[in-house]
């Protein structure tokens, strides 16, 4: 009885490696995938690959609130670049140094850098920028640069005020849980 029952857990074990092996851990952790990386994401976030180039992944709120989170991947300049464009993307006279947090995070295989900012947000026209800027007050911005050591990962959610403060621990999770596959 002994033999069977060790031989089950053997054959079992062996089983769950080779599972594991061909599919990976994605689909018992419970992530998504989508290019290169893995992710998981709050239930309340409406997720859409993207075809736009550059973009993997475009997601909004269930509850429609004016919010709306983009993935980036390999576009160009460096971690501080970004960060200092999209806080260009706010009214200069209006910004307050208190409404900008910057952290920086060393993990084993990535640095991780967070922002989150509040005032009024002059949406950029990427296509056309003479013409002139949409703004939209009492918004505020949610970035998240990942640096893993051959590629850039940028993240970044832009919305009322409401929806950004009540998503900030949200998108910190989804930045921290993003890995390469």
């Amino acid at each position: 009885m002994n033999r069977i029952l060790t031989y089950s857990i053997i054959i079992g074990f062996c089983l769950l490696i080779s599972y594991i092996s061909i599919n990976g851990t994605n689909q018992i952790a419970n992530r998504s995938v989508v290019g290169t990386i893995s992710y998981k994401a709050p239930d309340t976030w409406n997720i859409n690959r993207s075809e736009k180039q550059f973009r993997l992944l475009e997601i909004t709120l269930d509850t429609k609130e004016d919010f709306s989170l983009v993935v980036f991947s390999n576009i160009q300049g460096t971690t501080d670049q970004n960060i200092q464009r999209w806080i260009g993307q706010f009214k200069k006279d209006e910004l307050l140094e208190e409404n900008i947090i910057v952290q920086r995070d060393s993990l084993d295989n990535r640095y991780i850098t967070l922002l989150e900012m509040y005032g009024t947000y002059e949406v950029p026209n990427m296509a056309n920028p003479s013409q002139e800027k949409v703004i939209k007050n009492d918004y505020g911005l949610l970035g998240g640069v990942i640096e893993f050591p051959n590629s850039l990962y940028f993240i970044k959610a832009v919305g009322i005020n409401s929806a950004i403060s009540d998503n900030s621990d949200n998108f910190r999770e989804f930045v921290y849980s993003i890995r390469l596959n």
